[in-house]
């Protein structure tokens, strides 16, 4: 069984690492370093306050007192990074995969990660959520994958950006107009 406090802290410094080591276009440029969002992202998903606010209570004795702290926020944190780090024109660094009711594969039933739309690269924020029973890890199929549309509101994703001091809903609408008048 694993260190359940150094394998969360381990999976931060993993995610750290992979944005710094990212190759993104020379016309990317934006306001939020990616490395300080990736600790953030990390540290905003202990909040007991935006925990209570967003995941399904159902499930949030058993992930707090495992210190699964990243379970529940694979759509939330997929869309706030995509929303927040766009090109100029607005256009997806980022797009949304999601698979829904996988039986095919031991694991998660449901997930939502990023794929890098330049060179197909996964950015998968709560990548460690995925264990068993034993706490071990368990790899994510990414393979089940299709793209979703990220063209929509998320009250959800809006209160965990909130609690970063982040005003997503303005991003996003910016987004969305700059996107429709590319159309």
């Amino acid at each position: 069984m694993v260190n359940k406090k150094s394998f969360y802290d381990a999976a931060t410094e993993k995610l750290v690492q992979q944005v710094q080591e990212m190759t993104l276009p020379v016309t990317f440029s934006t306001k939020y370093d990616l490395t300080e969002m990736v600790i953030k992202f990390r540290e905003t998903f202990k909040n007991p306050e935006l925990r209570s606010m967003v995941l399904n209570p159902k499930y949030e004795q058993g992930r707090v007192r495992k210190e699964r702290f990243s379970a529940g926020f694979c759509g939330i944190a997929s869309y706030t990074w995509n929303q927040l780090f766009r090109m100029p024109d607005k256009s997806e660094i980022w797009r949304m995969k999601q698979y829904s009711n996988n039986k095919e594969i031991y694991g998660l039933v449901n997930h939502v990660w990023l794929e890098n739309v330049f060179d197909g690269t996964i950015l998968d924020l709560t990548f460690d959520q995925s264990l068993d029973r034993e706490g071990n890890f368990v790899e994510i199929p990414y393979y089940l994958g299709n793209y979703i549309n990220s063209n929509f509101d998320f009250q959800r994703a809006f209160k965990f950006a909130q609690k970063m001091g982040i005003n997503l809903e303005d991003i996003v609408f910016i987004n969305s107009m700059m996107n429709n008048q590319k159309r």
